[in-house]
């Protein structure tokens, strides 16, 4: 009988109760913060780069768009009387893209494709290693140019952001009177 009252007495005694479940539930809630806390900075971490990334992208391409339109006047001038007069397999031009205030946002890189196409020391692997076609060629069809009187001339333009991380590599054609 003695045992059973004591095995009672074990069985509803709930002294002690409330304090180890306030421990249990303290510890929930601190482990959930301490999660919380870490997935939230690594979420701001990951947006922070990705912002990152997509301005160096913009600027390796603002790079590329400025040099393509200011080929031969403005601050991205590559297609000078040098360049043009110079061989294809070494016509070459370095130059730097500005933004409003002056600060550098790109270098762009400018050569002719030519099928054999010599690495040029100065330049970055991006930019040495193109597609080979022929520099000189035809006008593409339903360009509106004369296969009689034009032709074009292929550059390869490659961009790299600031820091280096982005590049961007862009074919490009431009029109020329046959001599």
């Amino acid at each position: 009988m003695k045992l059973f009252k004591s095995l009672k007495y074990t069985i509803h005694n709930e002294n002690g109760f409330v304090l180890g479940t306030a421990i249990l539930i303290s510890a929930i809630l601190l482990l959930s913060g301490v999660l919380a806390v870490w997935t939230s900075n690594t979420e701001v971490t990951i947006v922070r780069n990705e912002g990152q990334m997509i301005r160096e992208f913009y600027s390796a391409e603002a790079g590329v768009v400025d040099a393509i339109e200011n080929y031969n006047s403005g601050p991205t001038t590559w297609m000078t009387n040098d360049f043009l007069s110079s061989d294809p397999t070494v016509a070459n031009n370095a130059v730097t893209s500005n933004d409003e205030s002056g600060k550098v946002v790109a270098t762009v890189e400018v050569r002719c494709i030519e099928p054999s196409a010599t690495p040029i020391p100065s330049f970055s692997d991006a930019a040495n290693n193109i597609p080979q076609q022929l520099h000189i060629g035809s006008p593409p069809p339903g360009s509106g140019y004369s296969l009689k009187y034009f032709e074009v001339r292929r550059y390869s333009l490659t961009a790299t952001s600031t820091n280096g991380n982005t590049q961007v590599q862009v074919g490009a054609w431009k029109v020329f009177n046959k001599f």
